[in-house]
């Protein structure tokens, strides 16, 4: 048995097996491009295509978690609408003669560079918007199929380095019970979706993704910031007892 102190991100308590959110592989080598307008239709392809992606995503989101939560994707989509983000990505491509790959990295990277060196926590949260949206176009110019977090079908606590607002947005509340991240606060984008999924979560534990491997029995306590991996029996059967408090708290009065 062995345990992380994180941040409580969202109260209550999960009991489940390990589910491991693996990211995928968005490694790409820097290439010298001759056809330069074909590269800039290859990049404007990828960016129609994750803008497709993200009003199915904005659509659910809204049915299933309300307007509010549903603005996270509009503003994603601004994102992949901005000519400040957009235009020095095509001009890198056609004065450096670059793949787009690269240009996009370089650019994002600038940016989110930019935000996280800023005093306001809340916009410094918003460089998680730019990488959330850079990993997704990254994904259709390589070809590379992102992991879809709605595919869960057993009860299961996700653990990741870090979720970003989209993956969270798909997370289905009748298999996922709880998630824990390696990074993350408070006012991140994941922390306040699991408050409106009312998943429990523990974020910001620095090693959850080096400490935990698939199937591992993990407790996700959303009331103190700590997850147990494999816990003892008695663990186990105090945090069921505690969870089932919290559920009690939370039934409207008159139901059993």
């Amino acid at each position: 048995m062995s345990f992380l102190q994180g941040i409580a991100a969202s109260s209550g308590i999960a009991i489940a097996k390990a589910y491991r959110l693996v990211e995928p592989d968005l490694s790409f080598e820097k290439k010298t491009i001759e056809k330069v307008d074909s590269e800039v239709e290859r990049f404007e392809a990828a960016i129609s295509q994750s803008k497709s992606e993200l009003e199915t995503i904005r659509d659910n989101a809204r049915e299933n978690l309300g307007a509010d939560k549903a603005a996270i994707f509009e503003a994603h989509l601004l994102v992949l609408s901005d000519p400040e983000l957009l235009n020095p990505i095509k001009d890198k491509v056609k004065s450096d003669k670059v793949n787009a790959e690269f240009a996009l990295k370089e650019t994002a990277d600038m940016f989110v560079s930019m935000f996280e060196s800023m005093d306001n926590e809340y916009m410094r949260e918003r460089a998680a918007d730019i990488r959330d949206v850079t990993k997704r176009v990254l994904s259709h110019l390589l070809g590379v199929k992102i992991v879809n977090p709605s595919m869960i079908s057993e009860e299961v606590v996700v653990v990741a380095e870090d979720l970003t607002p989209s993956d969270t947005a798909q997370l289905n509340r009748q298999f996922v019970k709880g998630f824990t991240t390696d990074i993350g606060g408070r006012t991140s984008h994941s922390a306040i979706m699991a408050r409106s999924l009312e998943i429990p979560a523990v974020v910001g534990t620095k090693t959850a993704t080096k400490d935990i491997e698939n199937g591992d029995l993990v407790i996700v306590d959303g009331l103190k910031g700590e997850v147990h991996i494999n816990p003892t029996p008695e663990l186990v059967e105090n945090n069921i007892k505690k969870q089932l408090k919290t559920l009690k708290h939370k039934r409207p009065s008159g139901q059993s």
